[in-house]
């Protein structure tokens, strides 16, 4: 039984991985999307997006802490994946600031 909770504990890991990368990826591609094809359609598009990112991101997010409590003797691990998720959302910010602050609609 331990080794099939360490196994979702690690599957779990890699998906966070995964999920921060993604959103990343597609947050991206809207992003340059609208700079270089300014469109209103993105805009409310990329509103979306962020909105079903953030709620998707915090319940993963929300797993990494219940894991790290769980799984304290890999907390590096764990801790690593917490802030790749977390790297998102200053990224996140700026391009919501450019756009917001450069684009004029």
């Amino acid at each position: 039984m331990e080794t099939t909770l360490e196994n979702n504990a690690e599957n779990d890991s890699k998906f966070t991985t995964y999920l921060a990368l993604g959103s990343f990826g597609v947050g991206s591609l809207l992003f340059f999307a609208f700079m270089f094809h300014p469109n209103p359609t993105l805009i409310y598009i990329g509103i979306c997006y962020v909105i079903c990112a953030l709620l998707v991101n915090t319940v993963a997010f929300i797993s990494l802490i219940i894991e790290l409590l769980l799984h304290w003797d890999n907390r590096e691990q764990i801790a690593i994946k917490m802030l790749i998720m977390l790297a998102n959302l200053p990224i996140a910010f700026l391009y919501l600031n450019i756009i917001f602050n450069y684009s004029h609609f």
